[in-house]
């Protein structure tokens, strides 16, 4: 039976509104262009943002449902 964690460290609310407030273009420098998804996605809404705390999952590549679910 795989681990399953749910008490999750999130990031301090004010860091992640100071990332929001610096951009994604300066973030992703300062990470070393390290994480963003591809420039062909485009958002849905001319304008859009949001800016959250993630969390990685790491699971089997064959599983039923695949990654897809987590997100």
């Amino acid at each position: 039976m795989p681990d399953v964690i749910t008490q999750i460290e999130r990031a301090d609310t004010a860091i992640i509104h100071g990332l929001a407030d610096a951009g994604v273009a300066i973030v992703h420098d300062a990470q070393g262009r390290t994480g963003p998804l591809a420039g062909r996605l485009l958002s849905l809404f001319a304008g859009a943002r949001i800016t959250a705390s993630a969390v990685t999952v790491s699971g089997p590549l064959d599983a039923p449902i695949g990654r897809c679910s987590c997100h």
